[in-house]
């Protein structure tokens, strides 16, 4: 197993001896199309690929022909391995393996995927497991591996494979999740990447085999012929070889941290969640009286048009000042469920529900939450991850703030799941809040695919199950009641309903809305061969002059 620090076999003079890469799920689809072109441009390709069915549960059978096979018969060096992603030992043992062999590791493409169908509202434990553990934690895995190696080196490339399911409104479960909490670890590793190495995503839609059996699903469950998606209107997987093995060749160094929609002709910059309202909770008459407002003033329009209202007139007149003339609205429920191991949250949010009439439950399991009978609304604030400690780097710091946060989403989704079911069982509308302690890396990226996930619960419930995303970002040792009437907001109040979905968030002293990712630029030029002028307008678009 490689180590960090450990002398490595370079031969007399390294700049000159042949690049390795890796590409994971390179036995098909993208992963191939990319390890091909990357072939083609002299690099020794290794394909690391154990070559299952689409969902993973099963060997497909051995053929003649793979993409290592492919390479060498073109006249190409590669090689193929079937180690899955998901065994984190094999490989770092790999890539330790093909550091000493070759003298470095120079970039690593992270393709591999399965699909399974899951959504807000639906899926297995084990499906849902099963495809965080792949696209999520089998990439910490690849990057965990990876990031040493290229440390010691002081160069390096790792592309890793997010998806429009992880960025756009989709009921995508478990798929969904996962991809967005890699575009969210992809953008806080290429802040704080290691000296010389370069950390980027891209979100590529084809006409691949899981792409295919994924819109026949949708086809079966809602009898639409393409789910919105046309398959005649995707690349062939093929098309998006050359920008892949652009974005990991020695020289790119156009942007860092981020991801890119690949479209075969086409690349979209997406950009990540940025605060676009921030509203003051500290030292007013009424935090209720605030919450209120900065709904209808602000929160409510910015979520629509995805934009700040300010840059105007001043829009608060003395809300911040004036005490409130009456009591609150009557509150939308008559009763909560509260799930949380933080018990001064709890006491805080029962007592700020408790003041507008509304009864709190306390529970600890979804079966008591499925045994309780018809609630109004549900919150969820169950804490988990905790700061790295004894790790100097922060690119580790990142990475180990990362280790079980596939499981910790999971959880967050079964919760869901169950309100789901619950609300359907007593065709009765439940109100959710799912609040995350994002104090860490990890937390970060656990918040926002809890936002991702809540993006879709609405419609994938019929309106039965209202959800709330908020990510608490306040100091856990100053604990001053939180974000407990930003939540008794949420479950009591009918102006909150324009915020399900949204991606909100708490600081010490404030709370605000971020933006969804979205697209802020685009490069359009035909593909597939990637343009000479490609680099330096991709660059000013991530970094304008």
């Amino acid at each position: 197993m490689a180590r960090v620090g450990r002398t490595r076999r370079t031969g007399p003079d390294v700049s000159n001896r042949q690049r390795v890469v890796v590409v994971t799920g390179g036995g098909g689809g993208i992963g191939a199309a990319i390890a091909e072109s990357l072939s083609r441009t002299g690099a020794f390709v290794v394909t690391v690929d154990p070559l299952v069915s689409i969902d993973g549960s099963e060997r497909l059978p051995r053929t003649e022909e793979t993409t290592a096979g492919r390479i060498v018969a073109a006249g190409g060096a590669a090689r193929a391995s079937a180690i899955s992603v998901t065994d984190e030992a094999r490989i770092r043992e790999l890539f330790g393996e093909l550091a000493d062999e070759f003298g470095g590791l120079d970039a690593v493409v992270n393709v591999a995927g399965i699909s399974r169908p899951t959504g807000f509202a639906t899926g297995t434990d084990d499906d849902w497991r099963s495809v965080l553990s792949v696209h999520l934690a089998g990439y910490r895995n690849v990057l965990g591996a990876a990031l040493p190696l290229m440390a010691d080196a002081g160069r390096g490339h790792l592309l890793g494979v997010t998806s429009g399911s992880g960025w756009r409104t989709a009921d995508a479960g478990a798929y969904g999740c996962a991809k967005r909490a890699v575009a969210s670890l992809t953008w806080q590793l290429g802040r704080h990447a290691p000296a010389g190495v370069v950390v980027n995503a891209i979100s590529p839609i084809a006409a691949t085999r899981m792409v295919t059996a994924a819109l026949g699903r949708t086809k079966r469950s809602t009898g639409a012929a393409t789910g919105g998606l046309s398959l005649g209107a995707m690349p062939a997987p093929e098309h998006l070889g050359p920008l892949g093995a652009h974005l990991v060749d020695g020289a790119f160094a156009a942007c860092r941290g981020r991801v890119l929609f690949a479209g075969g002709s086409e690349v979209s910059v997406i950009d990540e969640p940025r605060l676009i309202e921030v509203v003051r909770s500290d030292d007013v008459p009424s935090q209720a009286q605030v919450a209120e407002a900065a709904t209808t003033i602000a929160l409510a329009k910015a979520e629509a048009n995805q934009v700040s209202g300010g840059g105007s007139n001043a829009r608060f007149g003395a809300t911040f000042d004036v005490s409130p003339a009456g009591d609150l609205p009557p509150a939308t429920v008559r009763s909560c469920a509260i799930v949380t191991d933080r018990p001064e949250l709890a006491r805080s949010v029962s007592g700020a529900l408790q003041a507008r009439g509304v009864v709190c439950h306390s529970i600890d399991s979804r079966t008591a939450l499925a045994d309780l009978g018809a609630v109004g609304a549900v919150v969820i604030a169950v804490a988990a991850g905790v700061a790295a400690t004894g790790v100097t780097s922060h690119w580790a710091r990142i990475l180990a703030e990362h280790d079980g946060v596939a499981a910790q989403i999971h959880a967050d989704a079964q919760w869901a799941r169950t309100v789901a079911e619950v609300a359907a069982k007593d065709d009765h509308p439940i109100r959710l809040v799912t609040v995350t302690v994002a104090v860490t890396s990890g937390g970060r990226s656990r918040a926002q695919a809890s936002a991702q996930l809540a993006r879709s619960g609405r419609k994938a419930t019929g309106d039965l199950v209202l959800p709330f995303a908020l990510s608490d970002e306040s100091d856990p040792d100053e604990f001053d009641g939180g974000p407990a009437e930003l939540i008794a907001h949420l479950v009591c109040s009918p102006e909150a309903d324009a915020l399900a979905g949204a991606e909100l968030v708490v600081g010490p002293g404030w709370f605000g809305l971020r933006s969804h990712p979205r697209p802020v630029g685009s490069i359009s030029f035909g593909g597939p061969t990637v343009p000479s002028w490609f680099d330096e307008t991709l660059r000013e678009i991530v970094q304008p002059r």
